[in-house]
């Protein structure tokens, strides 16, 4: 797990740390990297990592997290309760940020990508409630398969080259009916 302040110092020291996580990985793979590698490419002592991560994948774990967190904060009521409106302001940012999902993808760590996107979910909910009509057990129930669609939808994207825009993936998902057909099932 990591253990960041929000202090500007930390913030900084765990950037660079990321940074330097970026360089290792184009040189080697993800599981031949050492904290040696983090300290070369982001000038951060050792201890500095120790104090902010319990190992090297948390790096990743907690840039997903904020980047999720960023993403998620963002969104309106309005989006939130219009789900392709919300959808629309998601992948416009994912556009733009996809180099964390990347390579939790290229080392087979999609269960971070969940974890990231469920908590953070959690936290919208909680934010602006319920839909009106679940209740909680079933509130739940339909995140986790949003959570797990979204998930889906976004993992297809990138290992496809990333060549549609939210527009054109709006326009499948409406296609297939997938989310309306998930929201009707509640």
């Amino acid at each position: 797990m990591y253990h960041i302040s929000k202090d500007k110092r930390c913030l900084a020291s765990a950037n660079q740390m990321y940074e330097g996580l970026q360089q290792a990985m184009k040189e080697k793979p993800f599981t031949d990297i050492t904290i040696s590698d983090i300290q070369k490419y982001s000038y951060v002592a050792r201890t500095t990592f120790y104090r902010d991560f319990d190992s090297i994948a948390d790096i990743l774990y907690w840039k997903c997290d904020n980047c999720f967190k960023e993403v998620l904060d963002s969104f309106t009521q309005k989006e939130f309760l219009n789900e392709f409106a919300m959808l629309d302001h998601y992948f416009d940012y994912w556009m733009k940020h996809s180099d964390i999902l990347e390579q939790l993808i290229t080392i087979n760590r999609i269960d971070i990508i969940y974890s990231c996107h469920s908590k953070n979910a959690e936290d919208l909910a909680t934010k602006y409630g319920r839909l009106p009509h679940m209740d909680e057990v079933t509130s739940k129930y339909f995140l986790a398969i949003r959570t797990s669609l979204t998930i889906a939808i976004l993992t297809t994207w990138i290992q496809g080259g990333k060549k549609e825009t939210p527009e054109q993936i709006e326009k499948i998902i409406k296609e297939t009916k997938v989310i309306r057909k998930a929201s009707e099932a509640f």
